[in-house]
């Protein structure tokens, strides 16, 4: 693929966000994720929000032949930009009327769609540029349908407040392999929601048709990134890699705290904690204990863990 040269006129775009897309931070820098240049408060905001960017247009072609990955060309609704999506076999394609899944054979020129994607995956600053969506919705221009994806806590309200959801005996309950699950799924996840009406209440209530858990989603991605985080910031010991505690542990929004006198790392995160002792291999976690592969050690005053770690944070 040839990197097109940007013209004065798309410079000015790039600059005053006029895009079809909002690109990242750590898109446009290609670094990690902890290095923000956005103010702080903002870019915490945003992280709690979502996981993902919403962009939409008016696809105006679809490249799906056997040569490579299907394609959307996507421009925004006053055809002055537009956008490359790469559709891959993980990407979610929905209808927001019929709440369907749907294969890339159906989606047609011409249709609306809104498509999601990871926020914290590195991309290079092209034009145009090009995204792997992990979510793509079809607009139905025939029968009602909204859609909403957004974390959703332990009350199943969106954390931008916006929209909280009622559970209907009629609520279609399932997460992103099309498997049903229960209500107590939902709390703390990624949600898809498929609604129609809503109350004029701040936040919105709605009973949605279909709910769907981002949980597999959102735990990968979230392992991706945090590999893309630790970047070469890492040593093997025994066979085990070890990784940076405090630089993990802050990518899954905890709290980190060294206590002195016991040489003991406290990591903290809303009713959930860790408290990881320098040379021991036990652990406790809340009012349980848990046993490491190999003992925390401090190198170059940083403190290091088995890469195990990852899989534990992500799970809790």
């Amino acid at each position: 693929m040839k990197i097109k040269k940007l013209n004065t006129l798309t410079i000015a775009a790039v600059v005053s966000g006029t895009f079809l897309f909002q690109v990242p931070t750590s898109a446009q820098l290609n670094v990690p994720i902890d290095l923000p240049a956005m103010p702080m408060e903002q870019s915490n905001q945003q992280q709690d929000v979502s996981n993902f960017i919403k962009t939409s247009g008016v696809i105006s072609k679809v490249i799906n032949d056997d040569v490579k990955m299907p394609e959307l060309i996507v421009k925004n609704k006053e055809k002055t930009t537009e956008t490359h999506l790469n559709i891959s076999n993980e990407t979610l394609i929905f209808n927001s009327g019929s709440t369907e899944q749907l294969q890339i054979d159906s989606v047609k020129e011409g249709q609306l769609i809104d498509a999601y994607y990871d926020k914290h995956k590195p991309m290079i600053m092209i034009y145009p540029p090009q995204i792997t969506p992990e979510i793509v919705i079809i607009n139905d221009e025939d029968k009602i349908g909204f859609v909403k994806v957004a974390l959703f806590d332990e009350n199943l309200i969106s954390l931008d407040n916006e929209l909280k959801l009622i559970i209907g005996d009629k609520t279609i309950l399932l997460n992103e392999k099309g498997e049903t699950i229960s209500a107590n799924e939902l709390n703390g996840e990624e949600l898809i929601v498929f609604y129609t009406v809503t109350t004029k209440s701040m936040p919105a209530q709605t009973t949605p048709t279909k709910i769907i858990a981002l949980t597999d989603l959102t735990k990968k991605h979230m392992i991706e990134e945090a590999q893309f985080a630790i970047g070469d910031d890492y040593h093997m010991v025994n066979g085990t890699k070890m990784i940076p505690i405090r630089k993990v542990a802050e990518h899954f929004g905890y709290k980190v705290e060294w206590q002195n006198e016991s040489q003991a790392i406290e990591i903290r995160k809303q009713n959930r904690s860790f408290l990881i002792s320098i040379g021991k291999e036990q652990y406790g976690f809340n009012k349980s204990l848990g046993y490491f592969k190999l003992a925390p050690e401090i190198k170059n005053s940083k403190t290091y863990v088995p890469e195990e770690f990852l899989d534990i944070l992500n799970r809790n």
